[in-house]
């Protein structure tokens, strides 16, 4: 096997894997009942510096910086926040309408 080969078959298993989709649990958010992307690495990056805190707190990581854990939880919770804020005030439907084609 060469490895055009390879990646071809590489390329293929991805494309498979975007045509069905790969199912990942995340959070629902309570207000609408659908999954929400924001919520769930807010969640996750909030319990990534918690843990590191603690650990660092604790002594039991050590010396660890723990600055990038801590911004990546505040850019999460920004962008969970703002979101939140887009959505909530807007309730509005969109429709979209079919154009005409005029038989010329």
């Amino acid at each position: 096997m060469n490895l055009q080969v390879i990646i071809q078959k590489i390329k293929e298993f991805v494309i498979k894997l975007n045509e069905i989709g790969v199912p990942l649990p995340m959070l629902r958010d309570p207000k609408t009942d659908k999954a929400s992307f924001t919520m769930t690495l807010t969640f996750i990056s909030f319990n990534t510096a918690l843990l590191g805190q603690i650990g660092k707190v604790t002594k039991y990581l050590g010396e660890v910086d723990l600055t990038q854990a801590n911004y990546l939880f505040l850019i999460c919770l920004g962008a969970y926040l703002g979101r939140k804020m887009q959505n909530d005030g807007a309730n509005k439907t969109v429709t979209l309408e079919k154009e005409e084609k005029e038989n010329a």
